[in-house]
């Protein structure tokens, strides 16, 4: 969002709102697509030196678990609170930061809940839904093996 600084007089509250294509703005990601527009709900306030622009970014979603794969409907409402100092200037350009604050708040990998089994490795059965009847190796090898040995013989001494 553009805000021309002579749009705004100084100490009065003005509400702002703004729709914007999440496609146009690089914000999907191979696990979160926007199903409908972002909506931006602002208040901008303007004093001598500085500008204070805050409120609320919304959109419905659909994400992607990270272990099932499976997506899940979801809605982003994601707040805002920015500062700039506008001393010289005659308009502030909002929108990096608005992306900047959504892309920072997309979590590394996204989760349907914290119990999620995910997938079997080998024969991509959902083990939420169902136990699969593959054996799954309980090796470990490389440098971590002989860890792995003395967790099973610490286990198999305390049956």
């Amino acid at each position: 969002m553009k805000l021309v600084l002579r749009d705004y007089s100084e100490d009065e509250l003005i509400s702002v709102s703004q729709d914007y294509d999440p496609k146009e703005l690089d914000l999907e990601f191979v696990d979160l697509k926007y199903t409908d527009k972002l909506r931006l709900e602002g208040q901008v306030l303007k004093s001598s030196e500085s500008l204070h622009f805050w409120g609320e970014l919304n959109a419905p979603v659909e994400r992607i678990c990270g272990r099932c794969v499976i997506p899940v409907k979801d809605k982003i409402d994601q707040p805002f609170d920015l500062y700039y100092e506008i001393k010289g200037l005659e308009e502030i350009e909002t929108l990096d930061d608005l992306r900047e604050t959504l892309i920072v708040d997309h979590p590394v990998q996204y989760v349907c809940r914290q119990s999620c089994k995910g997938l079997c490795p080998q024969c991509g059965a959902n083990l939420n839904e169902k136990a699969c009847r593959c054996k799954i190796q309980d090796e470990i090898s490389g440098p971590l093996s002989k860890l792995g040995e003395f967790f099973k013989k610490k286990n198999s001494n305390n049956l």
